[in-house]
């Protein structure tokens, strides 16, 4: 069985976007504060962040896992996600300085973190 190189690597490149379709993609896309291309912003994405920390954590906490580490667990969870973009190259450079990924790459994890305290300030 062999594999086209340059699917595959469509395939990997899709998964930093957990497959959803091109129209969904670009209502995520939408900046709602700020601006992606010149500063800061907030966009659909930041708020899929935030909806899939509320669904993390309320797994975690509904399987009853050990909730001490829940905090640290929720931010394994979200760095390994965002490796995982990284790695295929998936996370978008900050408009502003042109190269960096990282302040992307924090706002998302604020977002998800958010997602995950309000689940645990409301569940537990």
């Amino acid at each position: 069985m062999n594999i086209d190189k340059e699917y595959l690597n469509k395939i990997i490149y899709n998964s930093g976007d957990v497959f959803l379709p091109k129209n969904v993609k670009n209502l995520l896309d939408i900046d709602y504060i700020g601006s992606s291309k010149k500063t800061f912003y907030i966009s659909g994405w930041s708020i899929l962040h935030l909806i899939t920390g509320i669904i993390f954590g309320y797994i975690y906490l509904y399987f009853k896992y050990d909730s001490r580490f829940y905090i640290l667990k929720m931010f394994e969870i979200h760095t390994i996600w965002e490796i995982w973009q990284i790695i295929i190259g998936m996370s978008k450079p900050y408009k502003l300085i042109g190269h960096s990924n990282l302040i992307d790459t924090i706002m998302d994890t604020i977002f998800f973190m958010l997602g995950a305290y309000i689940v645990r300030k409301f569940y537990y």
